[in-house]
């Protein structure tokens, strides 16, 4: 049988494309698929979120919250942060609860002197100096201590604590020591390593004393932070006027819990302020501690209105009891930058460690009180919307326009070359050695064609 002859295969010629015309429809095409992404990603993002916002009947006037307690659950059908919104937490959660309130009211003192400002600097559990029983660092404990499963965190220097009840002594040297005190937990009376647990009840108070008090009539409590000074005047600021409430003739105290305290050149302005109580001098000494003004603060023996308007004591603006706390209405970030653990830090101080209690402004519907966000913003989240919205979608049909008109107004020609419609430039390309196409056929019908020779 005879052997056929094998043909070589043809060798395709691809013309250059027109880069213009190219790159057109890959970046539209780029451009079409990404928008389409962003908008489904954002309706679960933005979209939904900013229907339920609306719908939510949360009032944009802020109230003011206070933590109350911060727990620490392994199993819980909500959270008060999560860090991505678009999967469901599990693990470890938190859940702060707060009491609601409405809001107290706005003072401001005239032409005060003698002005003092003491700050009571209580124990900062995440960055205080902590010693692990693990690591051998509990034999010489000497002091009062706070432990958590052998981490233990020296108090001493910020409180001072009166207690009766201990259990026995447990060694914190030695290799069996060692052993021992990784399971140290709560509140311990240490002596050179070798530490008792102290039984409730105790009373811990903060070491935070010769507080200047002598000369000063005015006292506002923030937080961690005392604010003193002689003023001559109070004025209740409202919605009108402004209402004189106090004077220095009255030859008392005036004391107050307030949020904000600034030094304004109309004065000293004290805003938020509640549990607002008049004191005689003789009530306090020249130097007092930071335990029994707190104590003051809440007792009221004598109000500063009786009709119990201004500055109220703080349960008569009480609107719930543990209200749960969420970091916005969807109780999620996505921002992925450990934001919830900062919101933890700031706002799940609950006076556990015997510091100040969180207090902030929070939102709230009146349908349900028992539900308060911390951040809350109805004219920024319908900016975000606006942007979220017009800015994919006008990408997305700008390049489907743009795909059509290129879809009816380019065509690939024999040639396998891209080109408008109703070009009348042909490129014709002629493989080397091909004599079937002379100059001769192409001297008189060429017309403005053009010839390439490979």
């Amino acid at each position: 049988m005879p052997k056929q002859k094998q043909i070589p295969p043809e060798d395709l010629i691809i013309p250059p494309q027109d880069n213009r015309i190219c790159g057109t429809i890959c970046m539209c095409q780029m451009t079409a698929v990404l928008s389409s992404v962003a908008l489904v990603y954002l309706t679960v993002a933005v979209y939904m979120p900013t229907l339920r916002a609306f719908q939510s009947g949360i009032s944009e006037v802020p109230a003011m919250c206070t933590t109350t307690r911060l727990w620490k659950r392994d199993d819980c059908d909500w959270v008060t942060c999560g860090e991505w919104c678009l999967s469901k937490s599990s693990g470890t959660c938190y859940q702060i609860y707060v009491n609601l309130r409405r809001n107290g009211s706005e003072l401001t003192f005239e032409n005060c002197t003698s002005s003092a400002n003491k700050i009571c600097y209580g124990i900062d559990q995440e960055n205080a100096k902590s010693s692990r029983c693990i690591a051998d660092e509990c034999k010489n404990l000497t002091g009062t201590f706070n432990c958590t499963k052998g981490k233990c965190i020296n108090i001493t220097d910020a409180f001072e604590c009166e207690f009766k009840n201990r259990d026995p002594p447990l060694k914190c040297s030695g290799r069996r020591g060692k052993i021992t005190c990784q399971e140290l937990d709560g509140l311990h009376n240490c002596e050179r390593g070798t530490c008792e647990k102290i039984r409730t009840p105790y009373n811990c108070d903060r070491r935070c004393v010769d507080i200047p008090t002598r000369n000063k009539n005015v006292i506002l409590l923030s937080g961690d932070k005392v604010f003193l000074s002689h003023c001559q005047r109070a004025l209740a600021n409202t919605e009108d006027d402004q209402k004189e409430i106090w004077t220095e003739d009255q030859d008392n105290i005036l004391l107050a819990s307030c949020y904000i305290i600034e030094n304004t050149t109309q004065g000293v302005i004290a805003n938020d302020c509640i549990n607002g109580s008049l004191l005689s001098k003789e009530s306090l000494t020249d130097l007092t501690n930071f335990t029994f003004l707190n104590y003051l603060s809440v007792v009221n023996t004598e109000l500063l209105d009786p009709n119990r308007v201004i500055a109220p004591p703080e349960m008569d603006l009480l609107i719930a009891n543990e209200s749960r706390l969420h970091i916005n209405m969807e109780g999620c970030v996505n921002t992925l930058r450990d934001e919830c653990k900062d919101f933890f830090r700031e706002y799940g101080k609950d006076g556990s460690d015997h510091n100040a209690r969180a207090r902030f402004p929070c939102f709230y519907a009146d349908s349900d009180p028992n539900k308060v966000v911390a951040h809350f913003d109805l004219e920024g989240t319908y900016r975000h919307f606006l942007v979220a919205s017009i800015l994919p979608s006008c990408l997305f049909v700008v390049s489907c326009i743009i795909l059509v008109f290129c879809q009816k107004t380019v065509e690939v020609g024999d040639d396998a070359k891209m080109r408008f419609k109703g070009c009348s430039g042909v490129d014709l390309i002629i493989a080397p050695g091909d004599k079937s196409v002379s100059a001769n056929n192409l001297g008189d019908g060429g017309g403005g064609d053009s010839v390439k020779a490979l």
